[in-house]
């Protein structure tokens, strides 16, 4: 079985090592690179082409949904889903129309990222956000 490539964005290191435990527990779930703001997030995954992209939306340096948009242009098979503490709606919308495949919120991702992360791979990157607004409301946008 050919492990899914996961990239861990978030500025909260506290954060990103426990999403790297939980994750690292799941069989064919590896994670191939960790970033603390949206620029290294870009740079990583320019060069590792993760499957996923798990990354919040407040960073410094370079904000989520501004990180997600170029990392579209430079791994444009990479997924994206955002593991966030923001719950307003325009800024979930502004996620979602960037390519988001999910928008967790961290307070209920740890049972829904799963789920989220196999309905990225299987269903692909689909630009329409009315496409995408159904996943996002079933895993807690």
């Amino acid at each position: 079985m050919v492990a899914t490539r996961i990239l861990l964005v978030d500025d909260f290191v506290q954060w990103r090592l426990a999403m790297r435990s939980i994750l690292e527990a799941v069989p064919g779930f590896r994670i191939i690179g960790e970033a603390s703001n949206g620029l290294e997030a870009i740079e990583k995954a320019a060069t590792l082409r993760p499957d996923i992209v798990l990354l919040d939306i407040g960073m410094p340096i370079l904000n989520g949904i501004e990180a997600a948009r170029r990392i579209r242009r430079v791994s444009p098979q990479s997924k994206m889903i955002f593991l966030t503490q923001e719950q307003d709606s325009d800024v979930r919308a502004a996620a979602l129309a960037v390519g988001a495949t999910a928008y967790l919120l961290k307070s209920t991702a740890v049972g829904e990222l799963r789920p989220a992360i196999d309905a990225a791979l299987q269903r692909g990157y689909q630009p329409q956000v009315p496409n995408l607004l159904p996943l996002a409301s079933s895993y807690g946008g």
